[in-house]
Parts: structure tokens; sequence; C-alpha cells
């Protein structure tokens, strides 16, 4: 008889393994990589450096330097090797990590702002898109706070934790997950929707059903939230206006595990 018990503990602590040596990785490449470049993607999105720096973000400029002596084994299974042409994924990116809620990182995703496809997400094993958000590592402290913000892409979410929003993490599109949703049921007052201004984030966004939401909907001139805060300082303290009233709204009650009412605000 297959001991099940057995079985899901080998399974997780394999996982484990798996994800210590994917943060392990990340790290080596954060030290080899170009710290120059940290300045520019900073000057270039208006971030501050010790927010880019937070999230661990780093620059692959050739794809040779994906291929680190020490992981060679292991890179294939870290989803950074195309299995089309079985060449390395990112060139002339910035990288990303997305990590869980214990801090690993569990994917990588390259990021270009003139590139076609903007965001090119990595192939890591135990990782599923669909059902993670970017910014777990904070999810802890959203419980404590009692309330997250959730956004589109992850650019908006470095944008929003930039301007002082810890608990804010991102969906990585327009996708929605009954265990996303879960997860964010649990704040204890509900959450924040802020969804892009084009015809998909406001179709996504009536996918986000929590049990207690408000809907902040930026001004209709700006396609999401970090291109409008981006453009200016003063569009930062008009969209912080609206935020706390936002807060101050989501914070009044409770949903206790029930749906409740949801309100919708659009910054004018």
């Amino acid at each position: 008889m297959v001991d099940t018990n057995n079985s899901l503990v080998q399974a997780l602590i394999v996982k484990e393994q798996y994800e210590n040596h994917l943060t392990e990785y990340t790290k080596a490449l954060i030290e080899r990589s170009n710290k120059d470049k940290l300045n520019a993607f900073a000057e270039l999105r208006n971030f501050k450096l010790e927010t880019i720096q937070k999230c661990d973000i780093f620059y692959i400029g050739e794809m040779a330097e994906l291929l680190i002596p020490a992981y060679l084994e292991h890179v294939r299974n870290f989803g950074v090797i195309s299995e089309t042409n079985l060449k390395p994924i990112f060139h002339n990116r910035y990288v990303i990590p997305i990590k869980n809620r214990a801090g690993r990182v569990i994917n990588l995703v390259g990021y270009s702002k003139d590139a076609d496809e903007r965001y090119v997400y990595g192939t890591a094993k135990y990782y599923e898109r669909r059902e993670t958000l970017w910014g777990l590592e904070n999810l802890d402290l959203a419980y404590q706070m009692g309330y997250a913000i959730i956004v589109e892409g992850i650019t908006d979410a470095i944008r929003l934790r930039d301007m002082g929003y810890p608990n804010t993490f991102a969906m990585c599109g327009t996708h929605s997950s009954d265990f996303i949703m879960q997860q964010l049921n649990r704040c204890r007052h509900g959450i924040i929707r802020i969804p892009d201004r084009d015809d998909a984030g406001l179709k996504a966004v009536k996918q986000w059903e929590c049990n207690r939401h408000l809907t902040l909907k930026i001004a209709m001139k700006y396609k999401d939230v970090d291109e409008m805060c981006r453009e200016s300082q003063e569009n930062i303290d008009w969209f912080n206006d609206y935020m706390a009233d936002c807060i101050n709204w989501i914070l009044s009650a409770e949903h206790k595990g029930r749906k409740s009412v949801c309100e919708e605000v659009t910054i004018m």
C-alpha cells in the first residue's frame, strides 16, 4: 500500500529544494550583473533605485550570462532555456524574479519596454502563471494590513510599491483564478482593484471577484497606473488623493467571509 502522506511530503521537499536552487541561481545572476544598468532602469521608468533593488531586478545583456558554470546541470529545469532552440531566453532585458510567499524565487520574467513582447516568462518547473501573483513575498503583510491592491502588470505593481503601497500585487495578465481569489479573500477588509484602461483590462477586472472590493479606474487618457504616475509628480499626488479615499472606504468594514457591497471610483 502506498503511503500517500509520505509521498506528498517527499514531493514538497523536492519542490522546496528546487526553489532554493533557483533562488541561489538568481542571487548569483544578480551578483554578476551590470549594476550600472539598474541606474538606467531607474531613470527610464522613473523608479527609485531602492525599489528596484528591493525587487531583486537585474539586467541580462548577452544570453551567455545565464549560463553560470556552477548551475549548468540545473539551468534547463530553471526554465531559462528555450525548448525550441536550446538557447537562453533572455537577451538585453531586465529580469524580474517572481517569488512565493516564503520569498523563494519560483520563476523569472524578462522585461523590455521597447520589444514587441514586453514580458518574456520563464518556464520554471513549478510555476503556474494563472495561479500565481507577482509579489507574494508581501502577502502576509497584506493580511496584516487587512487589504491588498491588485493590478494587471508587474511594472504597475512596482510603480505602486515605489509610491509606498507595499501590499500591491500583479495578476501578470488578464486571466482570473479561483485559487488567487481565495488567497485574497483572506484579507479581512477586501481588495482595491486597479485595471488597465483598455478593453482587455476592463473586461478582466470583472472576473477578479472577491467578497469585498473597490475598483479604482485611472484617468481615461492613460493606459495604466504606471503610465499615469510615471508622467509627473503632479499625477502621483492626484492619484494619492483618490487612493487615500479608497483606502478609507476599504478599511471601513470587513466582509467576514460573505459577499459584500462593492464600490467603483474613477479618477477624473
